[in-house]
């Protein structure tokens, strides 16, 4: 499982405390590039502007992954449950029995409320979590997950490389800002700023520094708006709407988008995100920025910068029919394997 769930539900930011020696020490200065390699933007980008750059936060792509896992934990929950319907239980309704009974039930609540827990980290909350960094008044803006807004001058923030820890991969980075206090010194918020687009393990923090630094420079930089402008190809269609069932399914299939053969072969796991993903989006709120914000981001209507989804590329088979083949692959192999090994194959034995 390479889901990163840093800064989200129990692993949320710890707040209204000092600055660790650590984060002092891994601070990031905006006077000079964080890096000698190309910046990158990693398709995290939802669309850009003279004003303003705006991107997915760092749990978008794993949006659903967290849902495979309690789905899977439900089935196998429930898969037991129907495997003792099924165990011969005799007469015997003695005091072992009963134990038995209220051991069980009592189990069964509480996994269940440990699943539907998991699931709520991402079911019935926003589709994503914007961040949005204005180029022209220096401020950033960037959603909380209670759908409040976060807005702090951008050369008032505390930068500095953040990390997270995920089980199968280790230690995870990101850019992470924090609003401070006026003794400069107490953390009175925090969110993420930039974040490599997925996990993969290896050369994490290298392709983290690039989204920095491709955020970095379109703020600092004289001609950042236009180097960042002409270098994004990809924005992720979810301005105002839910992201469509077909970005689902690229977005499911992206970590290994440039290994066809990969897909086909991961098939079923990558079909069982890309239902996750898209089951998740469909009880989620879209998030709507408020007025003033919209105000103080008015785009000129003749911006030579202007770039968003509109401007996405046409995809071709390898985005298209292929993910298709794959997906319905994925989804033929785990019927087998449900009706063939799992508990519920009882269901359809004779």
């Amino acid at each position: 499982m390479l889901s990163d769930y840093t800064g989200l539900g129990r692993n949320a930011y710890k707040v209204n405390r000092p600055l660790e020696q650590e984060e002092k020490t891994s601070r990031l200065s905006r006077d000079r590039r964080w890096t000698d390699e190309p910046p990158n933007d990693e398709a995290l980008l939802i669309k850009i502007n003279s004003t303003y750059l705006e991107m997915v936060d760092r749990w978008y792509w794993q949006k659903g992954q967290i849902q495979v896992f309690t789905l899977t934990a439900f089935l196998m929950l429930v898969g037991f449950s129907v495997a003792l319907l099924f165990f011969p239980q005799g007469s015997d309704r003695g005091p072992g029995r009963w134990a038995f009974d209220i051991f069980f039930s009592l189990l069964f609540l509480g996994l269940a409320w440990a699943i539907w827990k998991g699931m709520r980290m991402e079911i019935f909350a926003y589709t994503h979590y914007p961040v949005r960094l204005n180029r022209k008044n220096r401020m950033v803006y960037a959603f909380r997950t209670d759908g409040t807004v976060i807005r702090a001058p951008w050369d008032d923030l505390f930068l500095h490389i953040g990390e997270g820890t995920v089980p199968t991969v280790g230690t995870t980075y990101d850019i992470r800002a924090h609003v401070l206090d006026d003794d400069g010194v107490t953390v009175k918020d925090t969110f993420t700023l930039a974040y490599p687009g997925f996990l993969t393990g290896k050369n994490d923090l290298p392709r983290l520094m690039r989204v920095g630094e491709y955020v970095r420079r379109y703020m600092e930089e004289p001609d950042g708006v236009k180097k960042n402008a002409e270098y994004s190809m990809l924005f992720n269609p979810v301005e105002g709407r839910r992201e469509g069932l077909h970005w689902s399914l690229i977005r499911a299939f992206a970590p290994s988008s440039r290994y066809p053969w990969l897909q086909l072969l991961f098939s079923m796991i990558f079909s069982l995100f890309f239902l996750g993903r898209w089951l998740t989006m469909l009880t989620c709120k879209v998030p709507v920025w408020p007025e003033e914000i919209e105000e103080e981001c008015k785009i000129e209507v003749d911006d030579p910068y202007r770039k968003d989804a509109s401007n996405n590329p046409k995809f071709g088979f390898l985005e298209g029919p292929w993910l298709v083949i794959c997906v319905l692959t994925g989804l033929a192999v785990l019927a087998w394997v449900l009706v063939k090994y799992s508990p519920l194959s009882l269901l359809f034995s004779g």
